[in-house]
């Protein structure tokens, strides 16, 4: 760590050590920096359990050693009893009543009982929504027995999403919350069938067409189930959902069975997705077609034998977007065959994003075989990835250098080798060394600090 000039060091440094339970920096660091110690810094020691480290903030207490009620909050939700008696034992912040809501949330019942026996802040219907969520049926156990708050219909709904159906029959035998029909809609999604029946027969809420149109994502038995028990049906979003998940058994069945089709979203989505089976069904058996964006979103991903097929049979085409996506992706293939292929070129955005990406073969194939070049922003996002490959290759063979943005990018990724080479090179682009130190300090990039303490003067 520097003691950097023009005042304290970022807390983010020590702040960071104290999450990461790193005693002995943060030790270092409080003795020799002069890093300012914020709440947080307690706050966030004992979310992660680090009680060691909390105990020392406390016993520096003659230095801005705070805490705020999200310490033994943040302990509670992790899980992290021995923090939370201590806390409790030695400050008075407190909690809040979310403390049991997230312990309860997240399984914890030896917090949720000692909180529920030694702190008065009590919970919410959060807590029990939360268990019910997460499969915590011993935890729903103790908030029915012995807490008062109950839940509301979320809990059934959540436990039917999750598929935690001894917890989906505990609150409809216990409970008078009920649940809503995003309950079976949620465990259609999700290919639960097991829930989808038992709330088909238990329960009278019933569902929604979502809960088809969400179950051809990829559960094709629980589409079907849902249409031979129920009379809600689908919508298009359906084959669409299934086309784009590359399920084409669904797409088939819905197209056998079922009179809603499909909408010019499956063919679009299946392209993106590089689903070509379903992309040439789609073609064969459907009229909807596409747009522009399908063959856009095939050359954005990769998928060359998509694009070909969209050229070949197909005549919506694609914009200049299916080349500069391509490009900021890296997918070489597919930006050479577009341009040997396609006559809708592309943008200063392809170069831009390839470089900033690094992908160097790309830039230099747009380099060596079009026109539109690049902008300013090619080699500040080169900056940014520290990819010095790149940098070279763009200062030697184009005229466009860096913005301002650059070094600032340098010193926020605490790339310290792009800020010496764009000093070295592109030195009227860099911005006031205040900004330098201002953006170190406030990002914490210690390394950053370092480099500009030896080799820059800070302005009086």
């Amino acid at each position: 760590m520097v003691k950097v000039r023009g005042g304290e060091c970022s807390a983010a440094p020590l702040h960071q050590a104290a999450r990461r339970g790193q005693l002995a920096v943060v030790k270092w660091l409080y003795e020799h920096s002069g890093c300012i110690i914020l709440p947080r810094a307690m706050d966030e020691a004992a979310a992660c359990g680090h009680l060691d480290v909390v105990q020392f903030f406390h016993e520096k207490g003659g230095r801005e050693s705070k805490c705020t009620a999200m310490a033994m909050t943040g302990s509670a939700v992790n899980g992290h009893l021995d923090v939370i008696k201590w806390l409790h034992t030695h400050r008075d912040e407190g909690c809040t009543s979310d403390a049991m809501d997230g312990a309860a949330s997240n399984g914890h019942l030896d917090v949720v009982q000692w909180l529920h026996g030694n702190r008065n802040e009590g919970c919410s219907v959060q807590a029990m929504n939360g268990a019910a969520k997460g499969g915590h049926l011993n935890v729903i156990k103790f908030l029915h027995e012995h807490r008062n708050e109950g839940c509301n219909y979320n809990a059934m709904d959540w436990a039917a999403c999750e598929n935690h159906l001894e917890i989906v029959q505990f609150l409809h035998e216990n409970r008078s919350e009920g649940c809503s029909r995003s309950a079976m809609d949620g465990a259609a999604k999700h290919g639960h069938l097991s829930v989808v029946r038992w709330l088909h027969t238990n329960r009278s809420e019933g569902c929604n067409r979502v809960a088809m149109n969400g179950a051809a994502l990829s559960h094709l038995d629980v589409v079907q189930f849902l249409h031979s028990n129920r009379l809600e049906g689908c919508t298009t979003a359906a084959m669409d959902n299934a086309a784009e998940h590359n399920r084409l058994d669904i797409v088939q069945w819905l197209d056998e069975q079922r009179r809603e089709g499909c909408s010019m979203r499956a063919m679009n989505r299946a392209a993106r997705n590089g689903h070509l089976e379903v992309v040439k069904w789609l073609h064969d058996h459907h009229p909807e077609g596409c747009t522009t964006d399908v063959m856009d979103a095939a050359a954005e991903g990769g998928h060359l034998e998509i694009v070909k097929f969209l050229h070949e049979n197909r005549g919506e085409g694609c914009t200049a977007y299916a080349m500069n996506a391509a490009a900021r992706n890296g997918h070489l293939g597919t930006v050479t065959w577009l341009h040997a292929n396609r006559a809708e070129g592309c943008t200063t955005t392809a170069m831009d994003g390839a470089a900033a990406n690094g992908h160097l073969e790309v830039v230099q194939f747009l380099h060596d075989n079009r026109t539109e070049g690049c902008t300013t922003r090619a080699m500040d996002g080169a900056a940014a990835r520290a990819d010095f490959a790149i940098l070279e290759w763009l200062q030697k063979h184009l005229r466009t250098g860096p913005t301002a943005q650059a070094s600032l990018f340098a010193v926020a990724h605490d790339h310290i080798e792009v800020l010496h080479w764009i000093r070295e090179h592109f030195s009227s682009t860099l911005v006031s060394t205040e900004d330098l130190y201002g953006t170190a300090r406030y990002y914490g990039r210690v390394h950053a600090l370092a480099y500009l303490e030896g080799n820059w003067e800070l302005s009086v």
